[in-house]
């Protein structure tokens, strides 16, 4: 299963997708109550899934394809796998409301501590070496504290184990996005987020050096 953009098509990153009695997994750390999906349509060669979020109130969705083992787009299957959603969906709307889903809906609270002033924050995970590059959403509903734990072990990884390969070119960017998401939630400061993203950036400041030496070897000999 691939990550699809807002057109439908192929946005460059592998995922989980599996679903059971309860819940939709869109990734080993990202899951979506059944009862909360809204709507499951086609969107371009890939389809798009709808939900609504109860703890803030609003829309979300997430957009998938599935490619084809040479070129292309697999409609066939896409379609197929749409209605096996559309199918647990229905199968949970017609059971009872779980007692675990409904207690979240009604009172939220920190996953780590249980701590009631809580953030939801999507961080992305990036693994990459050489020419394969996966990346995984992870949603978590955190207090400030566990927030900034949180965002520290997912740049250091992405830092880490995202740049062993072409993912070097997107990892700063996802490092980025998810530290700024952490800071504009106030987990963490200014001066913290300012380090981090220094520190993610060390791809492009090699790169940056790397070109600024052959520049200076070209003027030079």
């Amino acid at each position: 299963m691939r990550i699809a953009d807002e057109r439908g098509k192929d946005a460059g990153g592998n995922t989980d997708f599996a679903f059971g009695d309860e819940y939709l997994w869109i990734s080993f750390d990202f899951s979506v109550p059944l009862a909360w999906i809204r709507e499951v349509e086609p969107l371009g060669p890939g389809f798009v899934i709808a939900w609504e979020n109860p703890l803030e109130n609003r829309i979300e969705s997430a957009s998938f394809c599935i490619l084809r083992s040479g070129w292309g787009y697999n409609t066939k299957k896409r379609d197929e796998l749409m209605q096996r959603v559309r199918d647990a969906v229905s199968s949970a709307a017609a059971r009872p409301m779980p007692q675990k889903i409904a207690v979240v809906e009604m009172r939220a609270g920190c996953q780590v501590c249980g701590e009631p002033q809580v953030h939801t924050l999507d961080f992305q995970w990036i693994t990459s070496f050489m020419v394969i590059t996966i990346s995984k959403p992870d949603r978590r509903l955190l207090c400030s504290r566990h927030a900034a734990t949180r965002t520290r072990l997912v740049t250091l990884y992405n830092t880490i184990l995202g740049n062993l390969g072409f993912g070097a070119f997107v990892s700063p960017v996802i490092s980025w996005r998810n530290i700024r998401d952490v800071k504009a939630a106030g987990a963490i400061s200014a001066p913290e987020s300012a380090i981090w993203m220094t520190l993610a950036s060390w791809p492009y400041l090699l790169i940056v050096a790397m070109l600024g030496w052959v520049v200076w070897f070209v003027i030079k000999f």
